[in-house]
């Protein structure tokens, strides 16, 4: 039906951060991607990426539904759900799971990526394969 929302493009902080986990936008979040809704972070930041799962807003938006557009720029994640809802043959679940392949070298692979800002010494020897307790 034309005039439906498709898609919503969400400018978070930093990795992909809320102001803070309030239950009624995320259950709002939640309610509109099982609607079919594609709902997807991005970061306001020149330099980074969306990092879900790494802070407790960005677990809150992951168990909603919310996809990472990793990162890529606020245009580049437009022109890309543009482009692979345009086609007309692929699923919302399709599409979801395309937003973090790079298809023309919008998007850097998550393994790629650099730990964000302050990470832990835990979490940056996790990466290195060693751990620190």
């Amino acid at each position: 039906e034309s005039g439906t929302l498709r898609a919503l493009v969400l400018q978070l902080y930093g990795t992909g951060n809320a102001p803070s986990v309030k239950e009624e936008f995320i259950e709002c979040l939640k309610e509109a991607t099982e609607l079919g809704i594609l709902v997807v972070a991005a970061t306001q930041c020149h330099i980074g990426s969306v990092m879900m799962g790494h802070y407790a807003t960005g677990r809150a938006l992951e168990r909603a539904g919310v996809v990472s557009s990793n990162d890529m720029t606020l245009e580049a994640t437009a022109c890309k759900i543009s482009y692979l809802m345009g086609r007309g043959d692929l699923s919302r679940d399709e599409i979801a799971d395309l937003m973090t392949v790079s298809m023309r070298g919008e998007v850097t692979h998550t393994d790629a990526l650099p730990p964000p800002p302050f990470s832990s010494a835990y979490q940056r020897g996790r990466l290195k394969g060693k751990y620190f307790y």
